[in-house]
């Protein structure tokens, strides 16, 4: 079974940022790293998010066009 490696690394990460006995430096380089990741994540979906409206859109002008050629015959 393939491991999750992103995912441990995150954990880590918010472990890191919890952590009590962990110096304030090393919180700030887990919380910006955090950061980095999910500005990363954020684009990720949004450049590969369905627009459903383009879809709907499309389904929309080809009923209509198939109502026209239905109506000419």
């Amino acid at each position: 079974m393939a491991e999750n490696k992103l995912g441990s690394y995150i954990l880590n990460l918010m472990a890191t940022i919890k952590d009590t006995e962990t110096e304030q430096f090393v919180k700030d380089l887990a919380y910006d790293e955090l950061k980095r990741l999910n500005s990363n994540v954020e684009e990720f979906l949004k450049a590969n998010l369905k627009d459903d409206s383009e879809e709907a859109e499309k389904t929309e002008k080809q009923l209509l066009q198939e109502e026209a050629k239905d109506g000419k015959k």
